[in-house]
């Protein structure tokens, strides 16, 4: 992780030093938690103002703070203009200095599932750091480059976009390897207006590469010609066709320990990210195999009082909800998804839950439950084996007296619907009537 004694810091922030210039290792922006030997910076939000915490972070270990104005603490402050944007800069000049070949990863679905598979696969063989959970945005990403080791030879990073701008802003901090981009679908289209500024935004990631460098693009999305003619990079290419350079042909001898063909596709990108790398294919099909599926997606919870309960509550978009649906398919019958508003979808959004729910059954869903606002209309074209919910109580109360008559559940929404709590009432052992 980052290591820089404060009169660095200052000189590549353009700070103000108060006390003395002494060694710190690691940065936190989270005062609650241990900050032995690190910066503590003091971030500031609509809700939230880290400089109130400064003492606690002290108190935790910290051995300096960076700040905007100066706080009533003994130990050395550093004070600048803006702490996110200082942040950022000590996040690039740490990334600059060290030896790791960046892979930066986008898309609209499936970056957290590839970022873990590809760093199981470089971390059999190599130092390799990762993203941790979805420290994906602006402030995310600077903390990840932060963590880089002085002896990675690898750093995965994962990189989000809510809104025109972020992509740009993000690459701006890092010389990339390895651009990836998994796919992209209508996911927070209400965020950028149009499904065009989603395509375009998605594409900046491969904006700086150089002929050295590498392009991992998804073969089967229409908007690869584009994106394959606006770099001068090396293209790797992966997907289910054929001609992909890495298609999902190519790891179906790998005992993949997740379920869905998009997550095979998942795996073909992360097959292709090595050999930009240049792995070895016994690393490859290890690292794959050793792969431990993150929370919330598509996670097989086992059986519960005879149902079977499948976690994927992590977040949605028409996409991934199509892919979960596909995988809930395979099952026997009867099957029930449980499904929360896809959020952020802005006027198209009640089209798209309409979408699913005629998706769903054509896919032969049994039964459909929905809960929020928009994912009522969802159930409005399933069947009559639907039931709409206003509150997670009347639901689990209601799949709780029809237990037995549900089969393989899963579980399905965006993050604000908070649909973990759901699946915490579903495995209490007394839930089964």
């Amino acid at each position: 992780m980052i290591n820089m004694n404060l009169h660095q810091a200052t000189s590549v922030t353009g700070g103000t030093l108060i006390g003395k210039p002494i060694q710190f290792r690691g940065v936190s922006t989270d005062s609650r938690s241990s900050c032995s030997g690190k910066l503590f910076i003091a971030l500031k939000g609509d809700n939230f103002n880290g400089e109130d915490y400064c003492q606690q972070a002290i108190d935790n270990g910290a051995v300096a703070i960076l700040v905007s104005s100066t706080q009533d603490i003994i130990g050395p402050q550093l004070i600048v203009e803006n702490c996110l944007k200082a942040l950022s800069t000590l996040a690039k000049t740490w990334a600059k200095q060290s030896q790791a070949k960046i892979i930066a990863i986008t898309g609209s679905n499936g970056k957290t599932t590839v970022k873990n598979m590809i760093h199981s696969i470089l971390s059999v063989s190599n130092q390799c750091s990762a993203t941790q959970g979805n420290l994906n945005n602006e402030i995310g990403v600077p903390l990840t480059l932060c963590a880089i080791n002085a002896d990675d030879k690898f750093a995965v990073v994962e990189m989000g976009a809510a809104k025109l701008g972020d992509i740009s802003w993000l690459i701006s901090l890092v010389d990339i390897h390895t651009a990836v981009i998994t796919n992209v679908s209508p996911a927070h289209i209400g965020r950028f207006g149009s499904f065009e500024n989603i395509v375009s935004e998605k594409g900046q990631i491969i904006s700086t590469l150089g002929k050295n460098d590498c392009a991992v693009l998804p073969i089967d999305d229409e908007h690869f010609a584009i994106w394959n003619n606006n770099t001068i990079s090396n293209i790797i290419s992966f997907g289910e066709s054929v001609e992909a350079d890495v298609s999902i042909d190519s790891i179906k001898h790998i005992n993949l320990p997740i379920a869905g063909k998009h997550n095979q596709v998942n795996a073909a990108c992360a097959n292709a990210i090595a050999h930009s790398c240049k792995i070895s294919a016994i690393d490859i099909q290890k690292g794959l195999e050793n792969f431990k599926p993150a929370p919330g997606r598509l996670e097989n919870l086992g059986i519960h009082n005879g149902n079977t309960i499948i976690n994927d509550s992590y977040n949605a978009n028409p996409q991934s909800v199509k892919a979960a649906i596909d995988v809930l398919s395979e099952y026997q019958s009867p099957t029930t998804l449980v499904l929360g508003d896809m959020a952020e979808l802005g006027e198209k959004s009640s089209q798209l839950h309409l979408q699913i729910g005629s998706y769903a059954k054509q896919q032969n869903i049994t039964h459909l439950l929905t809960i929020g606002n928009d994912s009522k209309h969802a159930s409005s074209v399933h069947s009559s084996e639907n039931k709409h919910f206003d509150s997670i109580n009347s639901l689990s109360d209601y799949m709780h007296k029809n237990w037995n008559s549900l089969g393989t559940i899963l579980v399905k929404g965006s993050r604000s619907m908070k649909l973990e709590t759901l699946i915490e009432k579903l495995i209490e052992p007394e839930t089964a009537s």
